[in-house]
């Protein structure tokens, strides 16, 4: 962890950190989206690690910093305003996660926040929660009447209902051992855009700035970063680098393009997946893109090469343009993101059942309506960053029932074709009938994903 001293206002990452906070809990922003953006440009590499730990370790552990301001205050906490509920989380982060924080420091700083919100008022009350906070282990709190799992749920700082779903899906053991998981930060995993030369250059130049590329732990392709200033190498080789999860960067694997082939993303930004699919067609192929928000569409000409690449706004769960048009189809489908929590904390909090079941509404349609711009012989892949099954399993089997010219084809039988690309570790998830990661136990995102055939 990194130290730091109290001042006479709340120091820049403290104050930066406060505000991307307020935002998520305000406007639901992504935090990941805002520590990315202006706000930490000018900060120093030391204050923008400082200011991400804030951040999202303050949303890791939120049900379980609730639960600690809420016990040791006689207001209800529904009733703080959202400003001294967002400073209460960064006080009490602080003082029981960031050890090489000074406790005075955590306080001080903490209440000066307070004070800078125009919240003066606030401050004595802030002042004495977070100073008792500091003097008591959380497991005085816990009353009698708390129950196992609700303990588990507060501990865990998980959403009781999403750890009782998983413990009713996956067994007590493993929910818990997921949960844990979430609440640990990921590696950053990279891929290197070029050939063979390109890498080992990139390679050289990173050893200069101290930073170290190991090998993924599964693709042979992937690298992942032990070391180092991440940021000053993604400022480096911003054309070459790109930040992108293991598992994510297995999905395009999956469908198997080949060089002049046509091939539709249809619900493509960022974009990271679409530029593997356009180096796999090569020149000869082309990659339609879409997305519903044409300003997502737009952004991704920032990043990557649109040559042979072409952007079109629309709803994928309408009727589509195009008709029997494409040899590969991707839908790497809008979900819960149940499997990002890692990186997207904020996801558990605001998630409901509802929007599950909503969800996989939405993601039926867009696999019937992508169905029909398939050629006959063709292949789709539909994948999601979700652990749930009504997003998954239950999604292909109902569109199977309907759908009788397209059938699943096992991930397991194109173990030939997938080994090459591959390091013997990954034999246990690629020699299954879908694609399942999961943060504990692959250490990387949760993701799932089927390959469907359409008949001739």
């Amino acid at each position: 962890m990194i130290e730091d001293r109290a001042s006479a206002k709340p120091s820049k990452a403290r104050k930066v950190a406060f505000e991307i906070l307020l935002r998520v809990e305000k406007e639901s922003s992504f935090a990941s989206e805002l520590l990315h953006g202006p706000a930490t440009s000018t900060m120093s590499a030391r204050d923008a690690a400082f200011c991400t730990e804030l951040v999202m370790g303050s949303l890791r552990w939120q049900i379980l910093l609730d639960f600690i301001a809420q016990k040791l205050s006689r207001k209800p906490w529904l009733s703080f305003d959202p400003e001294i509920k967002v400073a209460l989380r960064v006080g009490l982060y602080q003082l029981k996660f960031m050890q090489r924080t000074p406790a005075r420091a955590a306080v001080y700083e903490t209440v000066s926040l307070v004070k800078s919100t125009g919240k003066r008022s606030a401050a004595g009350l802030v002042n004495a929660l977070l100073r008792r906070a500091a003097q008591m282990e959380l497991t005085d709190l816990r009353l009698p009447s708390i129950s196992d799992m609700e303990w588990a749920s507060i501990e865990c700082s998980h959403p009781l209902w999403l750890l009782n779903r998983w413990a009713n899906r996956f067994g007590l053991e493993n929910s818990l051992s997921l949960a844990k998981a979430n609440n640990l930060p990921p590696k950053t995993s990279f891929r290197i855009r070029g050939d063979q030369s390109d890498r080992h250059e990139i390679e050289s130049e990173l050893e200069k700035i101290g930073l170290t590329l190991f090998p993924g732990r599964y693709l042979k392709d992937c690298f992942v970063v032990q070391e180092g200033n991440i940021r000053e190498a993604l400022v480096l080789f911003s054309s070459k680098l790109v930040v992108q999860d293991e598992a994510a960067q297995i999905v395009p694997l999956l469908l198997d393009v080949r060089k002049g082939q046509t091939i539709l993303d249809l619900c493509a930004a960022p974009g990271n997946k679409s530029d593997l699919l356009r180096q796999a067609a090569g020149d000869s192929g082309m990659v339609v893109v879409s997305d519903f928000h044409i300003h997502r569409l737009r952004a991704m000409g920032k990043f990557y090469s649109m040559d042979r690449i072409f952007r079109i706004a629309l709803d994928g769960t309408q009727s589509l343009p195009f008709s029997e048009s494409f040899d590969r189809i991707l839908i790497d489908a809008p979900c819960s993101g149940t499997g990002t929590l890692r990186r997207h904390p904020e996801i558990k909090l605001k998630l409901t059942l509802d929007d599950i079941r909503q969800l996989s509404e939405k993601q039926a349609a867009l696999l019937d309506m992508a169905a029909n711009a398939l050629r006959p012989g063709g292949r789709m892949v539909y994948s999601t960053c979700s652990l749930e099954d009504e997003e998954n399993r239950q999604v292909i089997e109902r569109f199977l029932s309907r759908r009788k010219n397209f059938t699943l084809l096992p991930i397991r039988s194109e173990l030939g074709r997938l080994q090459p690309h591959f390091h013997p570790s990954a034999a246990a998830f690629i020699g299954q009938e879908y694609l399942e990661t999961f943060p504990d136990r692959d250490e990387m995102d949760g993701f799932f994903a089927a390959i469907l055939l359409k008949s001739n």
